[in-house]
């Protein structure tokens, strides 16, 4: 197997026995190892797709209207004139597509294509959410010179280095001169078919930067071609001509066709090791357990469905999961501006699960998610801005199969010590899953925002599927306000959209997919539960900060030294100390317990601030437990 896929395995039968027998065998308990072997036989792992049943329980409200309200946030096109398409996306785009206008813009769009054929060019600006209708990405097919594309928003400086923020999905590509995707963090392509190449950066551009993205449950028939990505996560993906490209990092997570895996060994650990070509290329075979996100489609009769991807376990290639159908009469669409938390609150408290259309909605209080199976769907990047009282944006009690798909979650002026809670025991059988889920402190309007955490997951079982959680490096521009010389945004410094922590985990068996954290004032990263597995993570360093940061020990990744079991596959932890001079002991500071597959850093600007990839902070106080480890190095694992 390639070496991330073992690593990161959880279904190895006889690893699993052998594991558990040594355990035993350090503690003289030979019955454990009976009933290791036992316990194995009992429940034997399999690579087969165990798709695990959603139950939704009957709603007590009334039905709602379907066709729903959608609003004039939402446009629905059927096949007819492309022309007349084409230009109504172009007029109601035209802010988001500028990127001066478009970066902290509070407008939100969604463009959804009923099945059909589309010969219409479209970009894809900020907030613009791109989707089709269809139970099947190949029910709706848009074609054009250039179909759906984004190009990089500042060729000349930036390149798509801040094409943030925009998303696209469930629709075939056919575009004569191929699909271009220039994006980096919070814009997600799922469930696409691609006819030609995909390109994952502009070459068009002077400069051509691009800092990272994430691709899931997609064909791309061409080549997937990474150019100058600095990091690109691709889950699910059958690539049929392989993939060209790459700056430092890509990850492959049960892809078909991926090229071959590329190890780095982590320069603190193994100072011997030969320097070797960049990019690293990590492959894990399958992805161990994960649900699609939920998307919207219509039936021939101009009705809606809400679409559920059920749970799927040691899965690889893009595909039909199955999935769970719900009627629009038992899904609330709620409208900002029209709708308000108490609004959102009585539809889920009475069983509905609930559709945001495009908007930002100013909550007066949190969002509480308790009912097992209840989805919250945002189209259009819909936004939830913390309350005025200092409570999360969305506050969940996590008993199973819920669903928070493609929201930003954002900071007030409020100090708040979450802007989400995601607690509850969580569950091994049918797991909760979070999917392109954003929050940032900072950004649009004021700097003077906090947040202590941006999200904390204390349930166990928990799936992120493609989350950022940004502390501003730069925000709008105040009225008035020059930028510094050079710059086009207000540059963020300390004592401005405060925020200690982007994310802790306290659960067990979280599994990431696609993770970034950046900018945070103190630990980027905290993970205190066992057995997490994060697939792909990237993170910026905060650019303002002084030595103070680095002499209280903070690190872009922190594993808790108690945790006696935790594996990763490329980590990218990236320094631009900008305003003081700065060194960090290191970038990832986890026991030796924790296993690190092309963990990597990067100075961006500035000075070599990072003084080593990974430092340990040696076994946990029962050194039984670290014996999984040594027997890793064994075999050359760690």
């Amino acid at each position: 197997k390639n070496k991330s896929e073992f690593l990161l395995s959880a279904n190895s039968t006889l690893w699993c026995i052998f594991r558990s027998m040594l355990r035993s065998i350090v503690s003289l308990n030979l019955w454990s190892i009976a009933s290791a072997i036992v316990v194995a036989q009992q429940e034997p792992c399999t690579t087969e797709c165990a798709a695990k049943k959603m139950v939704f329980e009957p709603v007590q409200l009334p039905a709602q209207p379907n066709p729903p309200n959608w609003g004039a946030s939402v446009s629905v096109f059927r096949p007819g004139d492309d022309a007349a398409i084409q230009e109504e996306i172009a007029r109601l785009s035209a802010g988001l597509t500028d990127r001066e206008k478009g970066h902290f813009s509070a407008e939100r769009r969604a463009f959804l294509f009923a099945p059909g054929t589309y010969a219409v060019d479209a970009e894809v600006g900020y907030y613009v959410q791109v989707a089709g209708l269809g139970r099947r990405p190949e029910d709706v097919i848009i074609g054009g010179e250039r179909g759906i594309y984004v190009d990089a928003m500042d060729p000349e400086q930036a390149g798509s280095l801040d094409t943030f923020w925009r998303s696209a999905e469930n629709f075939r590509h056919v575009g004569q001169q191929g699909f271009r995707w220039a994006v980096s963090q919070a814009a997600p392509l799922r469930r696409v078919i691609v006819d030609g190449d995909l390109e994952l950066f502009d070459p068009t551009a002077r400069v051509n930067y691009a800092s990272g993205g994430f691709l899931a449950d997609a064909v791309v028939k061409g080549t997937l071609v990474l150019g100058s990505q600095q990091q690109w996560l691709a889950r699910n993906v059958e690539l049929w001509n392989g993939a060209t490209g790459g700056a430092w990092s890509n990850v492959f997570v049960g892809c078909d066709g991926a090229p071959s895996e590329h190890v780095v060994a982590n320069d603190a650990e193994d100072e011997d090791e030969p320097v070797v070509d960049e990019p690293r290329v990590s492959v894990v075979g399958a992805t161990p357990v994960v649900a699609e996100k939920p998307f919207v489609a219509v039936n021939d009769d101009g009705t809606y469905v809400l679409v559920v991807p059920e749970i799927l376990r040691d899965v690889a290639g893009a595909g039909d999961a199955p999935a769970a159908e719900v009627s629009f009469e038992d899904v609330f669409v709620a409208r900002a501006g029209e709708h308000d938390a108490d609004d959102i609150q009585t539809a889920l408290d009475a069983g509905l699960h609930v559709v945001l259309a495009p908007g930002v909605f100013d909550l007066d209080a949190p969002l509480k998610i308790t009912r097992p199976g209840a989805v919250l769907l945002g189209l259009g990047l819909a936004s939830l801005v913390a309350p005025d009282t200092g409570e999360p944006c969305v506050v969940v009690d996590d008993q199973g199969g819920i669903r928070l798909a493609g929201v930003v979650l954002q900071a007030s002026k409020a100090p708040t010590a979450v802007l989400l809670r995601w607690g509850g025991p969580g569950s091994s059988e049918n797991p909760s899953v979070l999917s392109d889920v954003f929050a940032r402190v900072g950004g649009p309007g004021s700097t003077d925002v906090r947040a202590d955490v941006m999200a904390e997951v204390s349930a166990s079982h928990v799936v992120l599927d493609n989350v950022w959680l940004w502390r501003a490096d730069h925000s709008e521009l105040a009225p008035g306000e020059t930028p510094r010389p050079g710059e086009q945004y207000h540059l963020v410094v300390t004592g401005e959209c405060a925020c200690d922590n982007g994310l802790v985990v306290d659960g067990d068996d979280v599994v990431a997919y696609g993770l970034a954290v950046e900018h945070t004032e103190r630990d980027q990263l905290i993970w205190n539960g066992e057995r997490g597995r994060v697939f792909f993570y990237q993170c910026e360093l905060p650019y303002e900060v002084d030595q103070a940061f680095g002499d209280a020990g903070f690190a872009g990744y922190k594993v808790a030294p108690n945790v006696t079991k935790h594996a990763s596959v490329a980590p990218g932890v990236y320094s631009y100390f900008r305003d003081h001079r700065c060194y960090v002991d290191a970038a990832v500071v986890a026991p030796d317990t924790a296993v690190f597959v092309n963990a990597f850093t990067k100075k961006l600007r500035a000075h070599e601030g990072i003084l080593a990839t990974i430092v340990r902070t040696g076994p946990p106080a029962s050194w039984r437990y670290w014996l999984p480890a040594v027997v890793a190095r064994w075999f050359g694992l760690a």
